[in-house]
């Protein structure tokens, strides 16, 4: 036969094989399935194993970003074991003593409006090392005890200018970074004070060079579709070790474009953060949403087109610190509070209050006193009646649950409002003004207010200092509900105790703003600052 014959003749054996081949194994069809079968789910059990190991071991050969469950944070926090507590452990004979950890912070008795409160001072409360206190002390614990040779070569988090979160972090990796020198014996590498090298002053000239180019422009009618995002992509930074040899740990921070008061005289927050080395991004306002923004306030997880500075080495912590990274030193918060009131609750119910800004520590908090609280049913001990109960302090009450819920499924948990902590509302039957009924009677976070300023006044006359953003709106809320009765109210009939988060160092710059809005005497500002 011809070749083409040839190959007419093949497709026609294969057929008849195939067919012989269907007919013998129809005696065996059950064994067959069951095989295939057998295979199918052999196969589904390697594969969903398999994305278990990629999502545990391998998520920064994925994304390029450090998996936080990969730190040893709940070890390097174990390192620091906890002083067994007595009677003495937290009472001082100084109220503002400071506490290093790992001692439990303080709790001091004050009757304020003829009520018992017992006043938890954790802005007393310093970590070694970075010196951190207050509520970022409790959040960022597991990250300061992590030794600087663990530590993530690049820290990347984003935010507001003033965020007390970032001069933590930025607390932090200088003291990684000092530690490393120390080890190395290097005497080089000094933190420098940005007031007197003028760097702050040669890098925000070069931000008023840029404004004052866009606002030419717009005078001359001149279109620039990027001119608010021109600083984002120069990628403006700062880094006071750059001149170094030495490895060094990064703190990168996104922020939105920076007020032009602000660029021309750093103050606050952010002039502490550029002094301990961070290096500052800032972003158009489009931008910054698209990457940052949503419904919950943002992802714990980093956005997908945002690239790690240091792939495999960079741990990205999301605002305030909104994540699991915070959840170890929640646990120490819990088991204090329980250890306390074991001594001298008496068995009476406790509403522990706290200001929310991302909500974090509370809902931390909360899920490590549910799982205490199991385990104590569980061993039979005595029940104790203790719930949390969050104030918040940026947004409303609905923006805290969904922060909250959001938070809670991240970390593993169901998102169910039984487990979550009681929210501390306006009262309905109170006169606000026009803003503060808009927001349903919360404050709007960061605007100068009088009757903030009230509330910071009687606190002082208190001797209990506040600050401006979050301690004063808080207690402007409780104060409302002090006698309340209802049964609503996360506060009534039970005692009640606040845990102090600190943040006071920042009263002197939130009190300018006051000054300007003219809400405070110049010589009160002076005398304050």
């Amino acid at each position: 036969p011809t070749p083409n014959r040839q190959w007419l003749r093949q497709p026609l054996l294969l057929m008849l094989l195939s067919s012989l081949t269907m007919m013998i194994t129809s005696f065996h069809l059950p064994y067959n399935i069951n095989i295939v079968h057998r295979s199918i789910h052999r196969r589904a059990a390697i594969s969903s194993s398999a994305l278990f190991l990629q999502k545990q071991k391998s998520s920064s050969s994925l994304t390029g970003w450090i998996n936080s469950d990969t730190l040893n944070l709940q070890q390097a926090t174990n390192q620091h074991e906890r002083i067994k507590p007595d009677a003495a452990s937290f009472t001082y004979d100084d109220n503002d003593t400071q506490i290093q950890y790992p001692s439990p912070s303080s709790v001091e008795r004050l009757l304020i409006r003829d009520r018992l409160v017992f006043l938890k001072r954790d802005d007393c409360l310093h970590l070694p090392g970075s010196n951190i206190s207050g509520n970022k002390a409790r959040k960022f614990l597991s990250l300061n005890n992590l030794p600087a040779e663990q530590f993530p070569d690049a820290i990347v988090s984003y935010g507001g200018p003033q965020s007390n979160a970032m001069v933590a972090l930025a607390a932090i990796v200088s003291s990684k970074n000092a530690e490393l020198r120390d080890d190395r014996g290097s005497n080089g590498g000094e933190q420098m004070d940005l007031q007197n090298n003028g760097m702050a002053q040669d890098m925000f000239w070069e931000l008023d060079v840029l404004d004052d180019e866009v606002q030419l422009r717009r005078k001359n009618g001149e279109e620039d579709e990027n001119e608010s995002n021109n600083f984002g992509n120069s990628s403006t930074s700062t880094n006071t070790n750059e001149t170094t040899d030495e490895p060094q740990k990064r703190f990168i921070y996104y922020t939105k474009p920076l007020p032009r008061y602000l660029r021309k005289n750093p103050n606050g927050n952010l002039l502490r953060a550029l002094a301990l080395g961070m290096e500052i991004r800032t972003l158009s306002h489009d931008e910054y949403s698209r990457l940052f923004g949503g419904l919950h306030g943002g992802s714990s997880l980093a956005p997908a087109d945002l690239d790690p500075p240091v792939p495999g080495k960079s741990l990205w912590v999301p605002q305030g610190g909104a994540c699991g990274i915070a959840k170890h030193g929640s646990d120490v918060l819990a088991n204090e509070v329980i250890d306390y009131w074991t001594l001298h609750g008496k068995g009476m119910p406790l509403a522990v209050c706290l200001p929310g800004g991302t909500c974090t520590t509370a809902l931390l908090m909360q899920r490590s006193l549910n799982a205490i609280m199991d385990q104590r049913r569980k061993e039979k001990e005595r029940a104790m009646d203790i719930r949390v109960v969050v104030i918040p302090c940026v947004g409303d009450d609905e923006y805290a649950m969904r922060q909250m819920i959001s938070l809670d499924k991240a970390v593993g948990g169901t998102g169910r409002k039984e487990d979550l902590p009681w929210i501390l509302k306006p009262r309905v039957d109170v006169e606000y003004g026009s803003a503060r009924r808009r927001s349903r009677g919360y404050f709007t976070f960061g605007q100068p207010s009088k009757a903030l300023l009230e509330t910071y006044d009687e606190m002082n006359s208190e001797n209990v200092s506040l600050d401006l953003l979050y301690g004063a709106p808080a207690w402007s809320l409780l104060l409302q509900q002090w006698r309340s009765q209802e049964s609503d109210c996360p506060i009534a009939g039970r005692q009640l105790m606040y845990i102090h988060s600190g943040g006071l160092e920042g009263v002197a710059s939130q009190l300018t703003r006051y000054k300007h809005k003219n809400l405070l005497p110049d010589a009160r500002a002076v005398q304050t600052s």
